[in-house]
């Protein structure tokens, strides 16, 4: 049986692990929806596995691992400086296997400024896999660009994992208050996403002034107030009037109760999964919120933002709206849900799943059992 070390995230961080928000938020990557694509491919590598630090000691990988496999995102942006995860790679004498790699660029320029240590960690993985596995065409040209043109363009891993068995799902008559809201923000502290008139604040606002349950997967402040950290240095009093500008609200304390009572937020996938069929319709800027729900059988809208979002909308035939262009009312959201076409997505979803599987073949990456981890 082979034996991979997975370079990844903990699939199940619990908060009371954590002494301190800062510490939890860096263990879900500061990003809820990473626990998606973790589990995925972690359910469908089959083997030994193994979880490894993205700082591991290569030595050790070599001797006792057949290749390290690393569940990616949209890491290919210029922010991210992998030069500490570049230093383990460039070490192994074995294969390495990269799943669902993503480029993200504020517009649509596939010329992407990187920094040294992602340059080192793109030489090192090309060098070392049959094949590198990303999520569109967008990120298949940015690489191309820089040299790389053996990819296979296979989404996100999360795309062919059901986290729990549906059919899909039949629209009824639409009912607002049995909707998710999702959208895209990190600190309130930012005082001009605050002040700037964006679908995402168009969201925050909208959800919060009709009362619909709102899903936060990297909001700092609610995630910290969700899981119980009362840190002075987080909920400060300019964070504080911040926020309330965010969603529109006149005070911390109603905007507080409506968090705790309207908030929903999940770090175990089975449970975020199950939740979702309390919903009619998920909505919003969020790909893995959107990603979940359609695969727990719930009508959904992505919102697409950025070079990330669509073009995972584009390869996987996600229901999409431009961000810019949409109708952010109840009107406009009732409409995009009785506009929904999910047959187009579930069959694009079968058409790409056979490229996925050929690409973890080509990689020779033993799978797990497909009737009940891939499909």
């Amino acid at each position: 049986m082979p034996r991979y070390g997975i370079v990844s995230l903990l699939p199940r961080p619990a908060p009371t692990q954590f002494p301190r928000f800062s510490s939890f938020y860096d263990a879900i990557g500061r990003n809820t929806g990473n626990l998606l694509f973790t589990n995925a491919a972690w359910r469908q590598v089959g083997g030994d596995k193994e979880r490894l630090n993205f700082v591991f000691d290569p030595d050790r990988a070599n001797a006792e691992f057949d290749a390290v496999v690393i569940p990616a995102a949209n890491w290919v942006n210029p922010g991210v400086d992998f030069g500490h995860v570049a230093d383990g790679i460039e070490k192994l004498k074995i294969p390495v296997v990269v799943i669902g790699l993503g480029a993200q660029n504020a517009g649509y320029d596939v010329d992407i400024p990187l920094h040294e240590g992602m340059k080192r960690f793109l030489r090192a993985v090309f060098d070392r896999a049959a094949s590198v596995s990303v999520r569109g065409e967008f990120t298949k040209d940015v690489l191309a660009r820089l040299g790389y043109r053996n990819t296979q363009v296979t989404g996100c891993p999360s795309l062919y994992c059901d986290f729990r068995s549906f059919r899909e799902p039949k629209l009824e008559a639409f009912d607002l208050k049995r909707s998710l809201i999702h959208a895209t923000r990190y600190s309130a502290s930012h005082a001009p996403y605050a002040r700037e008139e964006t679908p995402n604040r168009a969201l925050f606002r909208f959800a919060y002034a009709e009362g619909i349950d709102l899903l936060y997967q990297s909001e700092l402040e609610e995630l910290a107030l969700l899981f119980g950290f009362d840190e002075h240095d987080i909920f400060n009093d300019r964070t504080l009037m911040l926020i309330q500008e965010v969603y529109g609200a006149t005070d911390w304390a109603s905007l507080a109760t409506y968090i705790r009572e309207a908030g929903r937020t999940y770090v175990d996938v089975d449970e975020w999964s199950a939740a979702m069929t309390s919903y009619q319709f998920v909505y919003g800027t969020r790909l893995h919120g959107t990603i979940m729900a359609l695969n727990s059988g719930v009508p959904a809208v992505l919102l697409h933002h950025d070079s990330r979002t669509r073009e995972m909308a584009e390869f996987a035939a996600i229901p999409h709206i431009d961000a810019n262009r949409a109708d952010i009312s109840p009107r406009g959201i009732r409409r995009a849900y009785e506009k929904l076409n999910l047959g187009k997505y579930y069959r694009r979803r079968e058409e790409n799943r056979a490229a996925y599987e050929d690409f973890l073949r080509e990689n020779s990456v033993v799978t797990s059992d497909p009737r009940t981890i891939i499909k």
